[in-house]
C-alpha cells in the first residue's frame, strides 16, 4: 500500500498573470582532502578530456569517462613506507571548464570528489526541466522537492541557521534554501517550533510576510496541528527579481506521493 502524505499548499498569483554543496566550482581554486592511502574518485557532470598533476609531488592518475582517479604514492626507505603530507595542485578539464583542486593528503579511506557543473549548464538543465509547465505547477514541483529533500543536481542548496521574529506564539528559523538559477524561483525550508502550552492549528496565511519572503508564490505546511512544543517544516516558494504585487489565494492539494 503506497502511503500518501497530503499538504496543504497555498498559491499566490499576481493579479493580471496567467500564472523556480553541489561540488567543487569551476575557475575557483578549492582545497579538498584526499586519502593518503586509497585510490580517490573526481567524478565529472560531463566528459573529462584532460587530467594535469605533479608526479614529482607523489601523484599518479588517468581519467576516463567522466571519472578521474588520483592516488598518492607511497616511498619506501629502510623498509618503511611513507606517505606524502603536502598538498598538490591537481588540475581537472572537465566539460570544457578548468577545475582547481588543491589535494590534501589525509589519514582516510577513499575519497569522492564531485566537480560542479558551470552556471551556463546549470540554467540549461533547469530551464529543460521547467520547460513546459505552467507557474503553478513549477511551484508545485518545487514544494514536492523541498518535501523529500531529493534536489536535481542543478539546484544550488545552501544549509544554514536563521531564526526569523514573525509572531510570540512561534519560534521561527530558516534552515536551507534551494536556487533554480534560471528560472527564477527560490525554495526556502523553515523549521517552526510551537511556543504555546496547549495545542495550536497553523495557517498558510500566518507565513505570507515579507519577513518569510518577498515576493511569496506558494507556502506548504508538512503538519497544520501542533502539540506544545511540537515542531514541523514550512516550505516556501520565493519568486526571484519579482516586485509584489496585488496577490489573489488559490488553494490546491499537494500529494508528496503524486498526482
Amino acid at each position: 500500500m503506497r502511503t500518501t502524505l497530503a499538504v496543504t499548499c497555498c498559491l499566490l498569483m499576481a493579479a493580471g498573470e496567467g500564472l523556480a554543496e553541489n561540488g567543487v566550482p569551476a575557475e575557483v581554486p578549492t582545497l579538498v582532502e584526499l586519502s593518503s592511502r586509497e585510490i580517490n574518485r573526481i567524478v565529472c557532470p560531463g566528459p573529462m578530456t584532460d587530467l594535469i598533476f605533479s608526479e614529482e609531488k607523489g601523484l599518479t592518475g588517468h581519467f576516463s569517462g567522466n571519472n578521474a582517479f588520483i592516488k598518492f604514492i607511497a616511498e619506501e626507505a629502510d623498509g618503511k613506507r611513507t606517505y606524502p603530507d603536502e598538498p598538490s595542485e591537481i588540475y581537472a578539464v572537465c566539460n570544457g571548464a578548468v577545475y582547481t583542486l588543491i589535494g590534501t593528503p589525509t589519514e582516510t579511506s577513499a575519497v569522492t570528489v564531485r566537480l560542479a557543473a558551470t552556471k551556463a549548464e546549470t540554467v540549461a538543465e533547469n530551464l529543460e526541466r521547467y520547460r513546459n509547465l505552467p507557474l503553478e505547477k513549477q511551484a508545485v514541483q518545487l514544494l514536492r522537492e523541498g518535501y523529500s529533500g531529493a534536489y536535481p543536481g542543478s539546484y544550488r542548496v545552501s544549509d544554514q541557521k536563521e531564526d526569523v521574529t514573525l509572531c510570540p506564539d512561534l519560534q521561527v528559523s530558516l534552515r536551507q534554501t534551494v536556487e533554480v538559477d534560471g528560472v527564477g524561483l527560490r525554495l526556502k525550508s523553515f523549521q517552526v517550533t510551537s511556543r504555546l502550552s496547549t495545542e495550536s492549528e497553523l495557517a498558510e496565511k500566518t507565513f505570507l510576510d515579507a519577513r518569510i519572503g518577498n515576493p511569496i508564490l506558494a507556502v506548504a505546511l508538512v503538519e497544520h496541528r501542533l502539540q506544545p512544543g511540537g515542531s514541523t517544516r514550512v516550505l516556501v516558494v520565493e519568486r526571484k527579481e519579482r516586485d509584489p504585487g496585488a496577490m489573489e489565494t488559490l488553494d490546491t492539494a499537494l500529494s508528496a506521493g503524486g498526482e
